[in-house]
């Protein structure tokens, strides 16, 4: 006879089985139900409204690598062209990470310069 015989698969327990977990197990299947008869929605974003608290889009991104006036090292220009909007980061070689030098709105120097004079 094998040392295994007559023990349970799981230390310290019996073959009983607790009301308990059964009901909580058929719950949890109840709500698995409900959840997958009523079905889902797909994800949507937030309307953008305009202002500071703005809900932004999903951006399309394009990065150009170049110089910017007043310093010896190089930028990053990232333009969010689904947003219209401008980052320019600049490396910083001490610290060895990028630094923000300056953002722009696209849509905001669209409307100054096609302000009525």
């Amino acid at each position: 006879m094998s040392e295994l015989e007559g023990v349970s698969p799981v230390a310290g327990t019996g073959s009983r089985v607790s009301p308990r977990l059964v009901a909580l197990n058929a719950a949890l299947l109840g709500v698995l139900v409900l959840v997958t008869v009523m079905g889902s929605r797909p994800a949507t974003a937030q309307t953008s409204t305009p202002g500071p608290m703005a809900a932004r889009g999903r951006g399309d991104y394009t990065m150009v690598s170049g110089k910017y006036s007043g310093a010896t090292s190089s930028a990053v220009y990232i333009v969010d062209v689904a947003n219209q909007e401008v980052v320019v980061l600049g490396w910083d070689r001490t610290n060895s990470r990028l630094n923000p030098i300056g953002f722009r709105s696209l849509v905001d120097d669209a409307h100054y310069l096609t302000k009525p004079r």
